[in-house]
């Protein structure tokens, strides 16, 4: 009778675990098996409000400072980015690119800082901050 009683009060002494506020791996905060990067969030996704990783790369190597995108709301397959001073187009984008896009047509239009091509539309210009 008084050995379950001391095996039960043994194992509620005993710790339960790291939990997910000490560190893992590595000397690593957060759950075991995941890496902490600079975002804070896993790596490859976009932070809440931010530009999407998709859209992100389509501008090249370099980011703008205050990077504008213009969607003609005809196409899913392309958009323009104002890369220098000019509007590009980019054209064939990828189905997860794609539906970046469409999260864009929700936002609210920016005005441009330069003037826009002339493709017969009205184009939704986005800043993203």
């Amino acid at each position: 009778m008084l050995v379950p009683i001391l095996l039960s009060a043994t194992l509620l002494a005993m710790p339960q675990g790291r939990g997910h506020d000490k560190p893992g791996k590595g000397g690593k905060g957060g759950p075991p098996g995941h890496a902490k990067h600079e975002g804070g969030g896993p790596p490859g996704l976009a932070k809440k409000g931010g530009l999407p990783p998709g859209l992100a790369k389509k501008f090249g190597p370099r980011l703008p400072e205050r990077p504008y995108i213009a969607v003609d709301p005809r196409y899913q397959d392309r958009a323009y980015f104002l890369i220098d001073g000019r509007w590009v187009l980019r054209k064939g984008l990828t189905v997860g690119v794609q539906a970046e896009l469409r999260d864009v047509l929700r936002m609210p239009m920016a005005p441009p800082p330069v003037p826009l091509p002339r493709v017969g539309v009205d184009l939704h210009v986005v800043l993203f901050n």
